[in-house]
C-alpha cells in the first residue's frame, strides 16, 4: 500500500516561531517622543499593534494606537 505523501501545508510545524525587531536610536528617539505626546494629551498610552513588514533589504515598520487612531511610521530606509 502506498502512502500519501503531505502537503507542505499539512506538515507539522515544530519549530517555535520568533519575532525580535530592535529600533534603532533614531527611530527610538521619534517614537519616545510621539509615547509622550499621547501620554501629555490622554493622560495613558494605551494599546498599540505593530505591524512588522520584511522586503528583502530591511523591515517597514509602522505602531498604531487603538487610543489615538494614529499610526506611527518607524521605517528608516537610511538604514538599509
Amino acid at each position: 500500500m502506498q502512502q500519501k505523501k503531505l502537503n507542505v501545508m499539512e506538515e507539522k510545524n515544530t519549530r517555535k516561531t520568533v519575532i525580535h525587531e530592535e529600533l534603532n536610536e533614531k527611530q527610538q528617539e521619534i517614537y519616545d517622543e510621539w509615547l509622550s505626546h499621547i501620554k501629555s494629551i490622554y493622560g495613558e498610552y494605551g494599546l498599540f499593534t505593530w505591524k512588522i513588514t520584511p522586503n528583502g533589504i530591511g523591515n517597514g515598520i509602522v505602531v498604531y494606537s487603538h487610543l489615538t487612531k494614529t499610526e506611527l511610521d518607524l521605517t528608516d530606509t537610511d538604514s538599509w
